[in-house]
């Protein structure tokens, strides 16, 4: 078998050819058109919504889906063969068979145990199912897949991270959301602490072109273009029907009553009751160039990238920033920009995952070698405990009582009035190889829900690092039942994991984080 993977190693892929085809600019007279507000808003002025619990962006996602008329664009890093996956695809499907046009593009990283799903769901009509950068060949497992394309390697090291759907070219969702179960509080494993925007307005269009300039790159491939020897149309879509359908009534079940930790209730009890309440702001869009998977921006030196674009925002801090990133890596030049800051008596605020509750232990172990040169500048450092979702457990369903809690918000405020949410975490990997998608949002109403929300966060559980005045050494302070405990070593954190780091980590360049 190693034979033929060496053999066969040099498996390489070309560039697609496809048909331009383009979003569509909004309509005043569709619903979401009419719902969003369109009409009252200013020249170039958007209105967003914040998605911040899981329940309320599924719901969210879920509406816009339901009341699209035209079109529904779709991009996603991640889409997971669960129950969350299958119940939105199905959604998919329910809206082409309204005559709505459906265009998925999805990462071709983690379709492995997808790519049946995605290939029966590309067989319904109005449907377009593409994968950005795939695997060449040997699809159908891990060791084929990498083996198969050993020379390729570094052009599959590239990936796409955006999150991004919009429907009738009116409404959009983006931030840091996936679609999988730990994304909406019904994995059994670990979940995510995230967030993410609905937005209307100017900032849509901008969106838009994004996508296409995606969806139309020569680095997509319709899956079929992938999958040889695919079973005819009409099978995959029964077999679509079959594996979903268990799944159509997957929806939270909010009461239009419910309301969100911002006092936002769910978006199908409100949307038929217009004008919806959203906060009105100046947005300016951000997106990496999908050629950016061509290396163009591994020097560090691109100042078209989404995380160039951030690092200006943040530079022109005068007052307070507040950085939320679940993986954080700033490696010298982010270090040099918080220094600098600092220096000019901004105060710098820095949210993270602590190594017990990051899903990527390298990076935390990676973030380590800053924790004490940050906190000697005067940073504040906080790290989001792993029972960080404990404060609501028991209003958990029972077979979610124990799962684990884990940052993956990526954001900044600045000022208290400008506010990034998009797909970036600041590290190597988002500035240099992974492309990004966000938006730099112009609201101190939007600025201070954000701040209010990660105070929350303290609440629930949340470790506050200090530099130990005799020794010098970083002690993770935590308060529990109103008092304070002090941990001297990385608190939680089991022995395999200490184990991973001790014996991989030295081999791991910060460059891959």
């Amino acid at each position: 078998m190693l034979g033929v993977l060496l053999m066969q190693g040099c498996a390489s892929i070309g560039r697609s050819h496809h048909p331009r085809a383009e979003a569509v600019a909004a309509r005043p007279s569709d619903t979401l058109s009419m719902w969003g507000g369109q009409d009252v808003l200013g020249d170039g002025e958007s209105a967003l919504r914040p998605l911040a619990t899981g329940a309320y962006a599924w719901d969210a996602r879920m509406t816009i889906i339901q009341q699209a008329q035209r079109t529904l664009d779709v991009q996603y890093y991640l889409l997971k063969d669960d129950g969350s996956g299958r119940a939105f695809l199905r959604a998919l499907r329910d809206a082409a068979g309204r005559g709505v046009r459906v265009r998925l593009l999805v990462d071709d990283l983690y379709t492995i145990s997808e790519d049946a799903l995605l290939a029966n769901f590309a067989a319904i009509e109005n449907v377009e199912v593409r994968l950005f950068n795939p695997f060449p060949m040997g699809r159908s497992t891990h060791v084929t897949r990498w083996g198969l394309s050993l020379f390729d390697v570094a052009r599959l090291n590239h990936r796409m991270h955006n999150k991004l759907m919009i429907a009738d070219g009116a409404m959009a969702i983006v931030g840091g959301r996936n679609i999988a179960d730990e994304y909406f509080l019904r994995s059994t494993d670990g979940n995510f602490i995230d967030f993410d925007l609905l937005i209307a307005g100017a900032a849509v269009p901008e969106l838009a072109a994004a996508f296409d300039a995606y969806w139309n790159s020569p680095r997509v491939f319709d899956v079929s273009e992938l999958e040889p020897g695919l079973p005819d149309e009409m099978a995959r879509r029964i077999a679509f029907d079959v594996s979903t359908k268990e799944f159509a009534a997957a929806a939270p079940g909010l009461a239009p009553s419910e309301r969100d930790l911002l006092g936002y209730g769910p978006l199908s009890g409100d949307i038929g009751h217009p004008p919806l309440k959203m906060v009105r702001a100046r947005i300016q869009v951000f997106a990496d160039d999908p050629e950016k998977v061509s290396g163009q921006a591994e020097s560090g030196a691109d100042s078209t990238t989404v995380t160039s674009q951030v690092l200006d925002a943040i530079n022109r801090a005068r007052e307070d920033l507040l950085l939320v990133s679940p993986y954080f890596v700033p490696g010298k030049l982010g270090m040099e920009n918080i220094g600098r800051g600092r220096q000019q008596g901004v105060a710098v605020t820095l949210v993270t995952n602590s190594l017990a509750a990051n899903d990527e232990p390298y990076v935390s172990a990676a973030f380590a070698r800053y924790r004490k040169p940050l906190l000697k500048m005067g940073v504040q450092v906080h790290e989001v405990s792993p029972e960080v979702l404990d404060a609501g457990k028991d209003r958990r369903p029972r077979h979610l009582a124990t799962t684990s809690g884990r940052l993956h918000v990526k954001g900044a405020v600045i000022d208290r009035r400008w506010t990034f949410v998009g797909s970036m975490n600041m590290d190597f990997r988002s500035s240099r190889v992974n492309t990004e998608i966000g938006v730099l949002v112009d609201s101190p109403e939007f600025a201070a829900d954000v701040a209010g929300l990660i105070d929350r966060l303290h609440a629930m559980g949340m470790y506050r690092l200090r530099l130990s005045p005799e020794t010098q050494d970083i002690e993770w302070v935590e308060h529990r039942d109103g008092k304070e405990v002090v941990h001297v070593d990385e608190p939680g954190v089991d022995w395999v994991t200490r184990l991973k780091i001790f014996t991989l980590f030295p081999f791991i360049s910060e460059t891959l984080l």
